[in-house]
């Protein structure tokens, strides 16, 4: 009886030394789930930080960031560029006297009879009053003295 008696507590020691290991795998992977949630708020705050500080010193980055805030102004101005190219690949022309909509090829407008030829010199001549940041690359206003994105003066 003692035999079994003996092996009784050795397996129930043994179990408890099993519990307690489990448990402190659960604890370890718990702490390391902690670990990870807490990385993930430090990226997004170092992405915001990020953000805010090109907002901020986009025009006079510090000497070691300079490179990274020219790159960001260069995908800026990229993306602007995609935007109009899209824009003008959706664009409808219209009839600048009545609105009608004009299809490729038409001579005259369905909605006035203009001729479509001296519309185009009116829209030519509107294309030519478009203007761009010097910096930013942004699409200004004619006569516009300062970007509405990023403040810079124009020459």
């Amino acid at each position: 009886m003692a035999f079994f008696d003996e092996l009784g507590k050795k397996i129930s020691v043994t179990g408890q030394n099993v519990m307690q290991k489990a448990k402190g795998m659960a604890d370890i992977t718990s702490l390391k789930s902690q670990i990870n949630e807490e990385q993930k708020k430090i990226d997004k705050y170092c992405q915001n930080l990020g953000h805010m500080y090109y907002e901020l010193k986009q025009n006079d980055p510090e000497p070691q960031l300079a490179e990274l805030v020219r790159m960001v102004q260069s995908s800026y101005q990229r993306i602007e560029a995609i935007r109009s190219e899209i824009e003008a690949i959706e664009s409808i022309k219209t009839c600048p006297r009545c609105g009608a909509v004009l299809e490729p090829g038409m001579a005259f407008c369905v909605g006035c009879g203009a001729k479509v030829e001296d519309m185009k010199e009116g829209m030519q001549a509107s294309q030519q009053q478009v203007r761009f940041c010097i910096k930013c690359g942004k699409q200004i206003p004619q006569g516009a003295v300062f970007c509405t994105k990023c403040g810079t003066k124009q020459e």
